[in-house]
């Protein structure tokens, strides 16, 4: 019984396009945790205004003031963590244990929300920064 025999022309070019293709997935996905993480982290320090000293009272409108500015200096990413192509992750927040009652108004002053508002921006911008590094980083 004859057996067929088949030869497969440009697997090798097919392979290689594969893994370029990978790599420049896992970039995109790279920057976009990157830069999703630094829009959050400047929307949030940019949520807060006025400015007064410790112990007086809130000064204007809904968002927090800048006292010590320990609270704003303190919203920061996490190291990139990486756990296979294309996964990446970062935790953005305050490191400051007063800021959750500053946002959600569990201390007697009231909520000045500052991170919730960022992180609803943010994901309202994903897709426009997801397609930015998809243009940048994919080329076929």
């Amino acid at each position: 019984m004859a057996g067929l025999e088949f030869i497969w022309h440009g697997i090798e070019d097919l392979e290689k396009a594969f893994v370029r293709a990978g790599v420049q997935a896992d970039l995109a996905a790279r920057e976009n945790v990157k830069v999703g993480a630094a829009t959050l982290i400047r929307d949030a320090q940019n949520n807060f205004e006025g400015a007064h000293k410790k112990g007086e009272p809130h000064v204007g409108g809904n968002k927090p003031n800048i006292v010590t500015g320990n609270l704003r200096r303190s919203i920061m990413a996490d190291s990139l963590n990486h756990y296979g192509m294309g996964v990446y992750s970062t935790q953005v927040g305050p490191t400051m244990k007063y800021g959750r009652r500053v946002e959600l108004g569990l201390a007697p002053t009231g909520a000045y929300p500052y991170f919730g508002p960022a992180a609803a921006k943010v994901r309202a911008e994903m897709a426009a920064i997801a397609t930015a590094n998809w243009a940048r980083f994919i080329k076929f």
